[in-house]
């Protein structure tokens, strides 16, 4: 697929944020910085989650109006498996190992078999051993559960067009599980923290929101990016209001977050991307960076996460809070460089060439 740099753009956003969200703590304390810390690291992950939507509704789109539906989504599947598994793996041992040598990475509260079919966080919260994984939890549970409706959706109506399709399949996804955070919510004990974000079951409608916009995209193409600005400001507004709701009340509104706010965020960022999908730069320094960063991201975020458990090793105490913030970034881009290198960018190359015979 042929790079979208306001796509770069929005991956590097991300990243970045997701990392400074983790390692603000080492600069800032207090109640202020944690919420300053979670909503950074809150929005990149939601952004991820989006993009990710996106980039996947455009091809399966085309699984679904091809000829051969089971051999697409067969391809489909091995190619998504091949992008994310096998440096998942690899940090799954990397991090399983360091919680065995490693004090302040040991919780004996987890099972490395669940991590094995990411179910570590699918009906509950997991430990902080991998901490970053639950996102990698409801991507992968979503690459199978939403392809999987649309079959049966097929299967039960031959001649149903693609349009039609996956409207149904969206409107599904999206209805069911803001429902079941609705009905949930009652029945479990949660903190700002700790509440509905993180368990995968709640949360696999966050990404059938990127898929509403590629949706849009595909069948409403002219009318969408004619009001790409129209849309960034109403996206803006929404993500504001969104966050005014929980800010008014001083963050104790925990039903509200848990519930409605995930949909209303999953829409406000959603229609943003008409504008970033046409956002050009000119300036090649620019152009380089942003895409070194996004072709890293993946890296970045598995590994970054490796590197603030080691830091915070009571043997780098010594370390003043700012000082260990700039370490933090300077090694975790040269580890996610040299894991991009050595696992990602020849499974890559792999997986093309296998997708090309």
């Amino acid at each position: 697929m042929k790079r979208i740099f306001g796509y770069d753009v929005i991956r590097g956003i991300a990243i970045l944020l997701v990392m400074i969200g983790h390692v603000l703590g080492y600069v800032y304390s207090g109640t202020k910085s944690f919420f300053y810390s979670f909503f950074s690291g809150f929005f990149g992950v939601e952004l991820f989650f989006i993009l990710s939507g996106v980039l996947i509704g455009k091809l399966l789109i085309n699984v679904f109006n091809s000829d051969n539906i089971k051999k697409e989504l067969k391809k489909f599947l091995i190619r998504r498996w091949l992008r994310t598994l096998p440096l998942y793996f690899v940090m799954l041992v990397v991090y399983a190992v360091g919680n065995y040598f490693l004090d302040p990475v040991k919780n004996g509260d987890f099972s490395v078999w669940k991590y094995l079919f990411f179910i570590q966080n699918f009906f509950q919260h997991q430990s902080t051993f991998f901490g970053v994984s639950w996102s990698l939890s409801i991507e992968e549970w979503f690459y199978v559960l939403f392809p999987a409706i649309l079959f049966m959706i097929k299967k039960m109506n031959p001649e149903i067009s693609g349009k039609k399709l996956f409207g149904i399949g969206i409107f599904v996804f999206i209805f069911y599980f803001s429902l079941m955070r609705l009905l949930a919510f009652p029945e479990y004990d949660f903190t700002f923290y700790e509440g509905i974000r993180k368990i995968a079951f709640f949360r696999l409608d966050s990404i059938a929101y990127g898929i509403l916009a590629a949706y849009g995209f595909e069948y409403f193409k002219n009318e969408i990016f004619s009001k790409k600005y129209v849309l960034l400001i109403a996206g803006i507004s929404i993500l504001s209001f969104n966050q005014y709701m929980v800010f008014k009340g001083q963050f104790i509104d925990m039903q509200y977050f848990n519930t409605t706010y995930f949909s209303v965020l999953g829409i406000g960022i959603a229609i943003l991307f008409p504008f970033f999908q046409g956002y050009v730069s000119d300036n090649p320094l620019i152009i380089k960076s942003v895409t070194f960063i996004s072709k890293i991201s993946y890296s970045l975020y598995l590994t970054h996460w490796l590197v603030y458990r080691i830091l915070e090793i009571s043997y780098f105490n010594f370390i003043p809070g700012s000082l260990k913030f700039i370490i933090f970034f300077i090694l975790s881009f040269i580890t996610a460089a040299i894991s991009y290198q050595l696992i990602e960018k020849p499974i890559m190359e792999y997986r093309n060439r296998i997708a090309s015979n």
